[in-house]
């Protein structure tokens, strides 16, 4: 179970909704200076990811708690989200060049058609399965524990600020 830090915002019914801050571990690499990745995490400013939660342990707005996110379902995601869009690429190439050299056209430019649109239906695939998947309430995602700490932690942010810009968004 990969686990981090957020802090609860407000509760609707049974669910909780937690922010937390998305961390880069550039920071906690000895190669940080010469690593290109961590010039990446400079450039880019780190998001806040709101989740809204099952709330079974009884957290309080306000309560700084453990979310979990177990690794088959990441494992599972990821091979989902990397696989079937490359799997989908590779069978609408080569369907493509088969039918294209059938019709005796250019079977570079049917490869190429062919596998964009291949790529497409297998990237809506990915999206319909993905909120398939979080209608489900399947998301991978979970609280864990109340923390024991009375601070925030890594999450390193002031949650009525986050509160507002949420609120500024809906």
């Amino acid at each position: 179970m990969i686990e981090e830090t957020a802090q609860v915002l407000r509760l609707h019914d049974r669910m909780a909704e937690v922010v937390t801050q998305r961390q880069s571990a550039c920071g906690h690499c000895a190669a940080k200076n010469g690593c290109g990745t961590s010039l990446l995490a400079t450039w880019f400013p780190q998001r806040q990811l709101v989740f809204r939660l099952n709330n079974d342990i009884h957290a309080a707005a306000g309560d700084t708690v453990i979310i979990g996110l177990d690794e088959a379902f990441l494992q599972r995601s990821s091979l989902l989200l990397y696989a079937l869009p490359l799997l989908g690429l590779l069978v609408g190439a080569v369907a493509g060049e088969y039918v294209f050299s059938l019709l005796a056209w250019p079977t570079e430019l049917g490869a190429i058609l062919s596998g964009l649109l291949g790529l497409s239906a297998a990237l809506v695939a990915v999206r319909r399965i993905s909120a398939g998947s979080f209608e489900r309430g399947d998301a991978g995602v979970k609280l864990l524990r109340i923390s024991r700490s009375s601070t925030p932690g890594n999450v390193g942010f002031h949650v009525a600020h986050v509160a507002r810009g949420i609120r500024k968004q809906e």
